[in-house]
């Protein structure tokens, strides 16, 4: 009964994680399928609508679902790589490291109890180890003048134990105090080191996405690009033969089937290069082919709103942040070396008991003590300290300002970039569309025994170019609205969702992207 009562609740815990996780980022058009990963990987499935089907756990090309596109998730990923990535990991345990200053800090504030422990001997030439009168022994007794308790003072040497507590309780320290303040900047610091981190690994992750997203898509194009050109060697061949066609012809056209079987053989290491980085960042190996791209000229993107930034309205910039933060921390810093002019003032309470075999050592002391201490000379070390940390704070002062200036600079070149993207892909856009209205009259004229058939597979060719540009700017442009996010603010996860959303809107199931124009078999 009590294996059944935790079956359930582990089932229903893991439904509540797909429900917190899934319900956020719901696309109708598309689903994002767990790309193959190793066994040993128990992370949330790399998959932001819902289970893919069954089969889609199969090889690409082995009977994939056709009815459904299926993609890898950006915020999935990212997941991933902040679990898996090393550097992020290194800046996770350095800022719990840092953390711990506060406690350190705080500890000098805090009363110390020491207890010791110690086991002497003690070899001395005195008085009494000299021949003093209370060593002399009696003529008649043999005893020592002194009596029993002289014996051991008498030998000159001593065997003492000793047992002490003492207890330090800092009354005034301002060093202290401003030390306690400088380890919590310096943990804030260490917050915001980690932020960057953070950032910077979800740019490098999407930024590999988007390469293996484009470089996939130029494969696919590519491909349908040199079927086209391989139909037009093949009709350039014919009319060379027939002796309507000139052998310039023929030559044009296999030197374009050649250029794109090397195209194909760069966008096929691009691919394989983009998915072993975020191989390396995420510990997942994502399939960006099980989908295709759909109608181009009809999507419609998002304009920027206005920017109207400048160095005062920046301030939440990551980097930025981190700068102003160091700042505070050279603050405190130089605070701390000032802090060393002041007096200390401490209590020091103890308690000792000492055992001998010479009953004369032998002692109880208990003491109260205030003390005091004021630096007055170290050579000149106090100044130079106070002066190396004001050179300090005033370079990082000078940080700040640059960072500013950086930040300003991003978000500027970034959103000048995103108005270049979109008026590329307007026109792009327009561009297919006229090249397709294009096509479809050259292919019916083609059918009609108008035009000629290589003038058909020619624009045909021109087309799969058009829309590898317009992949292009289409991943510059994301790139583009992820950068200018993490520039103005922190980048969150729903910046990545909403770079999700533009991809769904391009994409669909996998299909045929070489469709045979008509004739081109009755011809062959």
């Amino acid at each position: 009964m009590i294996m059944k009562d935790r079956a359930s609740h582990q089932t229903l815990r893991a439904l509540l994680v797909s429900v917190l996780f899934f319900g956020t980022t719901w696309l109708p058009a598309v689903a994002l399928a767990e790309p193959q990963t190793s066994t040993e990987t128990a992370l949330e499935p790399l998959t932001m609508y819902g289970a893919a089907p069954a089969d889609d756990d199969r090889a690409p090309g082995d009977g994939i679902d056709s009815a459904r596109a299926i993609i890898p998730s950006l915020p999935a990923l990212y997941a991933h790589a902040r679990d898996h990535d090393a550097e992020l990991r290194r800046q996770m345990l350095e800022a719990e490291a840092t953390g711990l200053e506060t406690s350190r800090a705080r500890a000098g504030l805090l009363p110390s109890i020491d207890l010791t422990y110690s086991v002497g001997y003690t070899d001395s030439d005195n008085y009494y180890s000299d021949g003093a009168d209370s060593c002399e022994e009696n003529p008649r007794t043999g005893e020592l003048l002194g009596g029993d308790d002289f014996e051991a003072r008498c030998r000159g040497h001593s065997t003492d134990t000793t047992a002490q507590v003492q207890l330090t309780q800092p009354l005034f320290s301002m060093e202290r105090w401003r030390a306690l303040a400088q380890s919590r900047e310096q943990v804030q610091a260490a917050q915001l080191q980690l932020a960057v981190a953070e950032q910077q690994l979800a740019l490098e992750t999407a930024e590999a996405y988007m390469d293996g997203f484009y470089n996939a898509q130029q494969k696919r194009l590519l491909a349908g690009k040199q079927r086209s050109l391989e139909l037009q060697v093949k009709q350039a061949q014919r009319a060379y033969e027939l002796g309507i066609g000139d052998r310039i012809d023929l030559l044009a056209a296999r030197s374009r089937l050649d250029q794109a079987g090397a195209e194909i053989a760069v966008a096929d290491n691009q691919y394989a290069d983009a998915v072993a980085r975020l191989e390396r960042l995420t510990g997942q190996t994502p399939d960006f082919t099980r989908f295709a791209l759909e109608e181009l000229s009809e999507a419609q993107w998002p304009v920027p709103e206005a920017m109207e930034y400048s160095q005062a309205t920046i301030s939440d910039n990551v980097r930025v942040r981190l700068a102003a933060q160091q700042l505070a921390v050279a603050d405190a810093v130089q605070s701390v070396r000032q802090a060393g002019y002041y007096p200390e003032v401490s209590l020091n309470l103890s308690w000792m008991d000492r055992n001998s075999d010479d009953p004369y050592r032998e002692s109880e002391d208990r003491s109260a003590v205030i003390q005091a201490r004021m630096n007055l000379y170290q050579g000149g070390a106090t100044s130079a300290e106070i002066r190396q940390a004001d050179l300090r704070r005033q370079s990082q002062s000078a940080d700040v300002q640059q960072q500013k200036r950086l930040a300003l600079e991003e978000i500027r070149r970034r959103h000048r970039s995103i108005g270049g993207d979109l008026s590329r892909l307007k026109a792009l856009s327009q561009s297919i569309r006229s090249s397709e209205l294009y096509l479809e009259a050259a292919d019916r004229g083609a059918a009609l025994g108008l035009r000629d058939l290589v003038d058909v597979l020619d624009a045909r060719a021109d087309l799969y170019d058009q829309r590898i540009q317009y992949v292009d700017a289409f991943r510059q442009l994301l790139l583009d609205r992820l950068n200018l996010q993490a520039a103005a603010g922190p980048l969150a996860s729903d910046d990545m969702t909403d770079a999700m959303t533009m991809i769904g809107r391009i994409i669909g199931p996998p299909h045929d992207d070489t469709p045979l124009p008509s004739g081109v078999e009755a011809s062959s």
